[in-house]
């Protein structure tokens, strides 16, 4: 028998037995990588696929080898692996599709709870803007963005001069000497600007429809829920973002924090990676925790 031949009597024999086995290591390899590393990982099915493999390809070589067994009982359990694994493989396939459905729930989920927070990080930056504080609880804000007001300009005509005052209108003004640089105000009480202010309620202003359009928002905005933290249609739990506030003897502040809930969603306790909330308890401060 040439080399040929004999090379060509090994693949028939062994070869199907050594790809099985290789197979089966190699999903086992990649199995277990996936779970340790990624965050849609294989499923414990696809361990299991990986196993029944590897055992049929020795199993399979075994009996080749000892020559013990029927070749019709080597079929028979050839087909008992064979159908086992596809059976393990096509559980992982639905499982991986189940994961895949929670995965994005979650995301939707932490989507629309971060909106709710840079609704309220809005109006408490309004709310610092206007009292130098921030509201201490959802009444006051709310109670702000309802029947408080913003200064907004509705009518702008001219540009400040970029020439120097001259002395009659340094004196019309009563200065001594001229200023160099002009402010909106000594422009406008001699006339050489227009600027006409209105006061409009602070959610028509920061939550009209236009600006919601610009903001690319997860829902339309509606005071009424400010507090409500948003979740999927399918999520049935009821939730509140929370206020926390740290009194600082040293600066006599008051600290704020709001913070969202979790779990977002369908979303497992082993799976949360991150509160998200705003503010700061040691600092005057309404900014996000990094996300």
């Amino acid at each position: 028998m040439d080399s040929f031949d004999q090379f060509w009597l090994f693949v028939r024999k062994y070869l199907f037995s050594i790809l099985l086995i290789l197979a089966g290591i190699t999903c086992l390899i990649i199995g277990v990588s996936s779970n340790a590393n990624a965050d849609l990982g294989q499923s414990s099915y696809f361990i299991y696929g990986a196993i029944g493999l590897f055992l049929l390809g020795f199993m399979s070589l075994f009996f080749i080898l000892k020559e013990k067994i029927s070749r019709g009982v080597t079929v028979i359990l050839s087909l008992i692996f064979i159908g086992a694994s596809t059976l393990y493989l096509v559980l992982n396939v639905k499982t991986v599709k189940q994961e895949i459905v929670y995965q994005n729930d979650v995301k939707e989920s932490i989507k629309l709870a971060k909106q709710g927070l840079k609704d309220i990080q809005k109006l408490q930056d309004a709310f610092e803007k206007k009292y130098k504080k921030y509201a201490l609880d959802f009444d006051q804000l709310t109670e702000f963005a309802k029947n408080d007001s913003i200064r907004v300009l509705v009518k702008a005509e001219g540009d400040l001069p970029s020439r120097k005052m001259t002395v009659e209108e340094g004196k019309k003004l009563g200065y001594r000497y001229p200023k160099d640089v002009w402010t909106e105000e000594d422009a406008l009480k001699l006339g050489l600007i227009i600027r006409e202010y209105d006061k409009i309620p602070v959610s028509e202003d920061l939550f009209s429809e236009e600006e919601q359009e610009k903001q690319n928002r997860e829902y339309a905005f509606n005071i009424n829920k400010i507090n409500v933290q948003r979740t999927i249609e399918k999520d049935s739990s009821k939730k509140e973002f929370k206020f926390i506030t740290n009194y600082n003897a040293k600066d006599s502040s008051t600290y704020v924090v709001i913070t969202s809930i979790p779990p977002y969603g369908p979303q497992k306790e082993y799976d949360i990676k991150e509160v998200y909330q705003l503010g700061s308890e040691t600092e005057k401060s309404m900014k996000t925790n990094g996300w």
